[in-house]
C-alpha cells in the first residue's frame, strides 16, 4: 500500500500530516499538490526535518485565487500510482478550497483518510488521533518559520496560519464518495455546491429539523388558512417544508432557483416549482399572495431592501436568532414599509449528529418574525 498526500497547498503537508510522515519513516510518501500543480515523493529513511524541506520550493503565498485541480486530474495523478492510500483535506474543512478539493480527492479514489483540518462549526468523530512528539512538533514550527513566513501575515483568510491550523494532535477520520459528498454540501450550505447531495441538511431524519419545520408549518397556519389562496414560499429547497403544507391543504407556489433542489422537489411532491429567486419574484411581481414565506432563506447577503417589492400583504421570515439580531432588526427599524406583527421561537438551539454519526454541530435555532405591510388590511 502506497501512503499518499493529496493537499491543495505544499505547506499543508507540514501544517496537517506530518505524523503520517511519522508513520511511514521508511516509506516513500507520494504527495500530489494541487496549487501549483506538482507531484513529488518525500523518501522514506531521511529525517523528518529533511523530507519536509523538499516542499519549500512548492510553497507558494500567492495562487490564492487559482482552480484546484479538476477531478479528471486528480484521477490522471492517482491512477499513476500503484495501490495508494490516499490522506487528503475534510470535505468539512472551513476554508472552502481546501474542503472542495479533500471532497474531489475522495470522490475520485473513492474513501480516504481525511485531515479533521479547520472546521470550527462541525466535530468530526475521528478514527485515528496523533499527539506529536517535541521533535515533530518542532519540525512543523521549523518548517513554518523557515518556508511559510509570508503565511502567518497572509491577508487570504484561507491562507493565513494561525496558531489553531497548527495542530499538536493531527486527527483523521475516514470517508467513503457518499460521506464526502454530505459532508461537502453541508458545508458549502450558503452556496449552490449545498445540492451536490441528496437532503444535505437532513431534513427527512433529524429531530431538530423535523421539529423546527412542524413549527414552522404551524406558524404559517395561525396567519391564514387554505382559503386565502396560495402560500409563497421562497427558496423551497426540496420540499421539506412545502411536503407539510401541502399536507394542510395548503396550495403552494415553491420557488426554488438551484435547478437540482427544484428537480427533486418537483419530483418528490409532484408540484410544479418555480425556478425564480426571491429578487426574480420581487422584481417581476407576477405572484401576488397574501403570504410570502422566507424559511431559513435570508443568510446569503440579500438585499432586504427587495421585500418591499414582493406583492404579499405578510412576510414570514424564519432565521437563527442571531442572523435575525445582526441583519433583519437593523432593516426592520430603518425602514417603514412593514410593521412589526409577531415574534416567535420556532425551534431552541441544539446539539446533534449529523452524517449518519460521523460528525456533530450546533443547530443555532429558529425564530420567527411576521411582518405586514402598512396600510394593508
Amino acid at each position: 500500500m502506497l501512503p499518499v498526500l493529496a493537499v491543495l497547498h505544499a505547506e499543508d503537508v507540514a501544517l496537517e500530516f506530518v505524523s503520517v510522515l511519522a508513520r511511514h519513516p521508511d516509506d516513500d510518501v507520494h504527495v500530489l499538490v494541487g496549487t501549483p500543480p506538482a507531484a513529488l515523493v518525500l523518501p522514506g529513511g531521511l529525517p523528518l526535518r529533511e523530507r519536509l524541506d523538499l516542499l519549500a520550493p512548492y510553497v507558494e503565498p500567492g495562487r490564492n485565487t487559482a482552480a484546484p485541480p479538476a477531478p479528471e486530474q486528480v484521477a490522471a495523478a492517482l491512477d499513476a500510482l500503484p495501490d495508494p492510500v490516499v490522506w487528503t483535506h475534510s470535505p468539512a474543512d472551513h476554508r472552502m478550497r481546501r474542503a472542495r478539493h479533500g471532497w474531489t480527492v475522495a470522490r475520485t479514489a473513492g474513501a480516504a483518510l481525511c485531515s479533521a483540518g479547520d472546521s470550527a462549526h462541525l466535530q468530526v468523530l475521528a478514527d485515528q488521533a496523533a499527539a506529536l512528539t517535541p521533535a515533530e512538533a518542532a519540525a512543523k514550527i521549523e518548517f513554518v518559520v523557515r518556508h511559510g513566513a509570508d503565511l502567518l501575515a497572509s491577508r487570504v483568510a484561507d491562507r493565513l496560519v494561525t496558531t489553531e491550523r497548527v495542530p499538536s494532535v493531527e486527527r483523521f477520520f475516514r470517508v467513503d464518495a457518499g460521506q464526502a459528498d454530505r459532508l461537502y454540501a453541508l458545508t458549502a450550505s450558503l452556496g449552490e455546491d449545498a445540492a451536490l447531495a441528496d437532503d444535505p441538511w437532513e431534513f427527512r431524519g433529524s429531530p431538530y429539523e423535523m421539529a423546527r419545520l412542524d413549527a414552522t408549518a404551524a406558524w404559517v397556519a395561525r396567519w391564514c388558512v387554505p382559503e386565502d389562496g396560495p402560500v409563497v414560499e421562497v427558496g423551497a429547497c426540496q420540499g421539506a417544508l412545502t411536503a407539510r403544507l401541502l399536507a394542510k391543504g395548503y396550495e403552494v407556489r415553491a420557488a426554488e432557483p438551484n435547478p437540482l433542489f427544484r428537480a427533486r422537489l418537483e419530483r418528490e411532491h409532484g408540484v410544479a416549482a418555480l425556478p425564480d429567486s426571491l429578487e426574480d419574484l420581487a422584481a417581476h411581481r407576477r405572484w401576488p399572495a397574501k403570504v410570502y414565506l422566507l424559511g431559513e432563506m435570508l443568510y446569503y447577503g440579500q438585499d432586504l431592501d427587495v421585500l418591499h417589492d414582493l406583492p404579499a400583504e405578510v412576510l414570514l421570515i424564519s432565521l437563527a436568532e442571531e442572523r435575525m439580531a445582526d441583519t433583519i432588526w437593523p432593516w426592520v427599524r430603518e425602514q417603514d414599509v412593514w410593521r412589526v406583527a409577531e415574534r416567535r421561537e420556532l425551534a431552541p438551539p441544539a446539539l446533534e449528529q449529523v452524517c449518519d454519526g460521523l460528525a456533530y454541530v450546533r443547530k443555532r435555532g429558529s425564530r420567527g418574525l411576521a411582518l405586514t405591510r402598512n396600510g394593508a388590511r
